[in-house]
């Protein structure tokens, strides 16, 4: 895990961000901007846990979340556009700067506001304590992906914390 923060091949990978969540799941922190932690309800991911984190690299994807960019529509990105129009129909030239502040801006504060997505840290509870494993995305934690990611787990951890891979028998 160690390693993976010290990474610096991607240059919009914030360290920071990971080691703001675990301050939260420490207790050090008393409030996350992120989606609440959860834990793997399927083998063999369960019985580890997620915490989301954020970083830059993840404001795009937010944005599109609130304004449901790849759904099939949405209410308030149409009242947004008829609001701009209403206000600014007759000065085209500040279309652009309002619709960009209340879409980017409005629509980061409010996502943030009901929880950030972002990458996942795994982490495992055992007897109390919070053992944290790697980072992963959302991708590797599918259903068809999660032996993969499981055993990127073991690999990476397994020599570290044995208990928490222990085969039952």
């Amino acid at each position: 895990m160690a390693f993976r923060l010290l990474n610096s091949s991607n240059p919009r990978f914030d360290p920071f961000s990971v080691l703001d969540e675990i301050d939260y799941l420490e207790g050090i922190r008393s409030s996350s901007r992120t989606k609440k932690e959860s834990q793997f309800r399927k083998p063999p991911l369960y019985p580890f846990w997620h915490k989301h984190f954020f970083s830059a690299q993840h404001l795009l994807k937010n944005i599109g979340i609130r304004w449901n960019l790849g759904g099939d529509g949405n209410k308030d990105l149409d009242n947004l556009l008829r609001e701009v129009a209403e206000q600014h129909g007759d000065d085209p030239d500040a279309w652009p700067n309002h619709l960009t502040h209340q879409l980017v801006i409005g629509g980061f504060t409010e996502r943030s506001e009901r929880g950030l997505t972002g990458d996942w840290l795994i982490y495992a509870k055992c007897e109390g304590q919070n053992y944290y494993l790697d980072l992963a995305t959302h991708e590797e934690g599918l259903q068809d992906e999660a032996d993969s990611l499981f055993n990127k787990l073991k690999n990476g951890s397994k020599a570290e914390f044995p208990f928490l891979f222990q085969e039952e028998t």
